[in-house]
């Protein structure tokens, strides 16, 4: 999917479809026969972010450019909104990114020296009605690097991220509720990084080190990360056990 088409619709892969977007939307009846138009894998995205507003209180609407499949040691997946348990979440998660490969109509993107870069934000913080804290960091990567070899031979490429050999300038951090605050939302977002974006990390954890109530990532990229563009989104919820 990080490709230009010239003409027409792009359309997902028949093994992209099966293997990423089930996990994605699990709900949805999507076969293994079907094939998704860009589009139409768009639109779903948006609803959700929308729905659980991502938009604009995260970031501003963008071009969903791939999917971010999600896993923690549990075997429980983030799926745009679902409800993981604190004690579940609190060691980094395996992270895939799948995009399509190009056909001959189509410019591919990403090159072998691209750089990308991944954020864990909590705009919840401490509440989804108090954002003194807000947004809180989590968790910053740098310098990932996607495995442009398609070993498979089929036209959709899935890279599981490769933190061992990137630029951790903030450590995990695991959600981390207060008690009777609700569910809070932890957002993942997935950047191309510019190579010429003087990424450094925050002052800060709480609000991203700004003092200004509401502010994060947003603010961070536009100060930091120079051209980087927004490819992925994905979150899920947690909440404290103790609500009453």
């Amino acid at each position: 999917m990080l490709a230009i088409y010239r003409e027409g619709l792009p359309r997902l892969a028949t093994t992209f479809a099966s293997r990423s977007l089930t996990r994605i939307f699990p709900r949805q009846n999507i076969s293994r026969q079907t094939k998704m138009n860009l589009m139409t894998i768009s639109q779903l995205l948006d609803e959700a972010y929308n729905k659980h507003k991502i938009f604009p209180e995260v970031v501003d609407q963008f071009d969903t450019q791939g999917l971010l499949t999600i896993e923690y040691q549990q075997k429980d997946q983030v799926t745009l909104g679902n409800t993981l348990s604190v004690d579940g979440t609190q060691e980094p998660p395996k992270i895939q990114f799948t995009l399509n490969l190009p056909n001959q109509e189509a410019e591919l993107l990403v090159k072998e020296d691209d750089r990308f870069l991944l954020v864990l934000t909590d705009p919840d913080a401490p509440s989804n009605s108090d954002h003194k804290w807000s947004q809180y960091c989590h968790w910053i990567v740098s310098d990932l690097k996607l495995n442009t070899n398609n070993a498979g031979g089929d036209d959709s490429l899935s890279t599981i991220l490769d933190f061992s050999k990137a630029n951790d300038l903030v450590s995990y951090q695991g959600p981390a509720p207060p008690e009777k605050t609700g569910k809070h939302r932890y957002v993942f977002l997935f950047y191309k990084q510019d190579p010429q974006a003087n990424l450094v990390a925050p002052p800060d954890r709480p609000t991203w080190g700004t003092l200004v109530p509401g502010s994060g990532v947003k603010e961070w990229i536009k100060k930091h990360g120079g051209k980087s563009e927004l490819l992925a989104v994905n979150f899920f919820y947690a909440q404290n056990k103790v609500q009453e």
